[in-house]
């Protein structure tokens, strides 16, 4: 991939003969941005265009460039790329238009580029791309005018539009290395991560995503290349539904962002909602150290600022960490005798009455960095641009001084005032210090490395494709309720409540007994998919003669659905205990997701779920159980017996098994699921086949 970031020579195909204002020529911007390789032209009716050779055809070319970037007509784009082929260039930049993001011609033409790439073992960027940018080249295919920093930032971003590469001050701020996948017909994010990965000139790692197709293959590179260099995520296209005409609760449930959250969680990936957090946290990424634990030493001009600070930090799962003894020793002594200090520090009385607040600002400040109880510092300084006081503006000296590569420990200033851009200019080049316009940016940068230091530290996981279909399911059936779908269960170690299908009150007298009351008895149809909401259900009998009567009750219902082999009255034991829901949904691009939450009725109406890709072990069956709200009513709450935990997370790694087994298994429900301190029991389930 490096003939694609920085080749030595390189062919424009569709170049204009026009310049200047309006041109968008990417000859021009090549230029302008510096590159010193070779450029060749190619086109059939120029002779010369800025002082470069042109030439008619591809084949002419004096060498096999590195790379072709092609910007024709969509109806010639495959003749020159069959041409580049044949020539045996073997990396191509696709700028053109109207492939798969147009038109059915355009998805077949698209196919076509494709199929003909790779039977050259050629690579594709594109189509429908601004292409690559490598500020450490002078290198770029861009058809805008973009500036090539002086000293490029080791930030390389991937995205799915040219915006944020041209846009990139509003985005990520400056860039090394940048590419636009635009359709992705060819190269996509695991392709490119895997050349970051390798690339010296990259230490942190922009992703913007519209969307995916093969997610478990892009969480396995993201996932690894992340424990190297920091990938953060902007996801954009949130607000789509993902289970639109979902025929469970499971898919109702989860949608696409969802999924996609759990899936960025799961493999410790930094995910970002805005492009102003986007360039927060890269800028955190870029110049400050691991934070490896969540204690926060703050030193504060305004007491006001430190309450902000506190509950900043709340909000991000950091705390303040113990004053250090030095403070106490040294600092607090050049105050007011009134003045005790704590954590966040209030420097402002000690810097008034000692006529000095940066020394004071300083003393606090290396106090927390040599602290070992202090795992990351946070500092709020005013930037005021009169010259009144000018003595109390923070310099690089100052932050030099303080020697921060030797400890070590983030340190994020917030700067306010009118001043604050030229502050934060003048410091933007001190190592190990981040500068932000508020107290909450500045304290979420802090969050944001604990979280990446804390995921990085967990042992590394994959995830395997489930498995190809078996051509022996699914079902007749698309959709199984009851006791199949019980029965199913039960055969892939699902803990199910004992129960009988019946059709006569004779039956479901029969099987009671064999059960022992009480029981409960349910409509089984595909008309009757909610059917506690429709009447349905009938509770707590305990005897034959009730449970004759609710079954004349419920017969006219059964008569009145669709008829159906698996249809009938399900005549099952009475259980009591907690109601939660397990579930499983195949994502188009994660493949199986398993969902826990609070069950029953009112699934829906609380929306306490949680979710996670499978497979799963225990333990994190049990960190997914312990991040719903209801989970205090799982473990005793106020004095209430705690439920088999065990069983239920037991119950989740066999759920996923499954999910991985029947990739054709579109959704499934377990609800409600009842848990006691004995054990956990499906007492309803619903299976939807694809």
């Amino acid at each position: 991939m490096d003939k694609l970031f920085a080749p030595q020579a390189v062919v424009l195909v569709g170049v204009s003969r026009r310049i200047g204002v309006g041109a968008y020529n990417g000859l021009e911007m090549l230029l302008r941005y510096g590159y010193q390789g070779r450029v060749y032209v190619v086109h059939p009716q120029a002779d010369e265009i800025l002082g470069h050779k042109v030439y008619p055809r591809v084949e002419d070319l004096p060498e096999i460039p590195d790379l072709a970037v092609i910007a024709v007509g969509r109806d010639l784009v495959l003749s020159v790329v069959e041409e580049c082929l044949a020539k045996g260039i073997r990396w191509l930049v696709i700028i053109t238009q109207g492939f798969a993001d147009a038109d059915t011609q355009g998805r077949q033409l698209q196919a076509k580029l494709v199929a003909a790439a790779r039977q050259h073992q050629a690579h594709i960027i594109g189509p429908n791309t601004m292409g690559v940018l490598n500020a450490h080249a002078h290198f770029t295919t861009a058809f805008v005018d973009l500036i090539c920093p002086a000293a490029p930032p080791p930030v390389a971003l991937v995205a799915q539009s040219g915006a944020p590469q041209v846009g990139a001050e509003s985005f990520t701020g400056p860039l090394g290395k940048a590419v636009d996948l635009g359709n992705a017909a060819d190269v996509g994010f695991p392709e490119v991560l895997d050349y970051l990965e390798q690339d010296p000139q990259t230490q942190v790692i922009a992703l913007h995503i519209e969307g995916l197709s093969q997610g478990r293959r892009f969480l396995n590179t993201a996932a690894r290349v992340n424990r190297r260099k920091p990938i953060v995520i902007l996801k954009t296209g949130v607000s789509v539904a993902g289970a639109q005409a979902a025929l469970s609760h499971t898919g109702s449930l989860v949608g696409q962002d969802q999924v996609f959250t759990a899936a960025c969680r799961r493999a410790g990936l930094t995910r970002v909602h805005s492009a102003q957090d986007l360039q927060d946290t890269i800028l955190a990424f870029r110049k400050l150290p691991p934070m490896r634990g969540p204690r926060v030493g703050i030193a504060t001009p305004s007491g006001a600022l430190g309450i902000i600070a506190l509950d900043a930090l709340s909000r991000e799962g950091l705390q303040p960490g113990p004053l250090p003894e030095r403070i106490v020793r040294e600092v607090e002594p050049q105050g007011p005798y009134w003045h005790a200090l704590h954590n966040p520090v209030d420097l402002w009385p000690i810097g008034m009455l000692t006529g000095d607040f940066l020394k004071i600002a300083g003393q606090t400040l290396a106090a927390f960095l040599e602290d070992n109880h202090i795992d990351g510092v946070l500092c709020m300084l005013p930037a005021i641009g009169s010259p009144l006081h000018s003595n109390i503006l923070a310099t690089p000296e100052f932050f030099a001084n303080l020697r921060l590569d030797r400890h070590q420990k983030p340190v994020t200033v917030a700067l306010y005032g009118d001043a604050r851009e030229t502050v934060r200019n003048s410091l933007g080049q001190v190592p190990g210090v981040a500068c932000y316009f508020s107290v909450e940016q500045a304290v979420h940068a802090l969050g944001q490395l604990h979280r990446y230091h804390q995921a990085v530290s967990r042992p590394p996981e994959s995830w395997p494709e489930p498995a190809p279909a078996n051509p022996g399911h699914p079902p007749a059936a698309a959709i199984v309720l009851g006791q199949a779908a019980l029965d199913f269960l039960a055969g892939h170690g699902l803990p199910t409540a004992a129960g009988r299908l019946t059709h006569s009150p004779a039956e479901a007298a029969e099987a009671a007994a064999a059960l022992g009351f009480p029981v409960v008895l349910k409509v089984i149809s595909p008309d009757y998919l909610h059917k506690a909401d429709q009447g349905g259900v009938v509770l707590n009998l305990q005897d034959e003669a009730a449970l004759r009567a609710a079954f004349q009750r419920l017969q006219p219902l059964l008569k009145a659905a669709a008829p159906g082999a698996a249809a009938g009255l399900l005549v099952q034991k009475q259980l009591s205990g907690r109601e939660l829901l397990l579930g499983l949904k195949q994502d188009p691009a994660f493949g199986p997701i398993i969902i826990c939450g609070f069950g029953g009725t009112y699934t829906e109406l609380w929306q306490d779920t949680a979710q996670t890709l499978a497979p799963i072990t225990l333990a994190q069956a049990h960190d997914l159980l312990a991040s719903l709200r209801s989970y205090p009513l799982l473990t005793g709450y106020r004095g209430e017996p705690q439920v088999d935990l065990e069983a239920i997370c037991q119950a989740m790694v066999n759920l996923a098994e499954v999910g991985l087994a029947y990739p054709h298994l579109q959704e499934l429900d377990l609800n409600p699921l009842i848990a006691t301190p004995q054990g956990c029991w499906a007492v309803d389930a619903r299976l939807v086949w694809r």
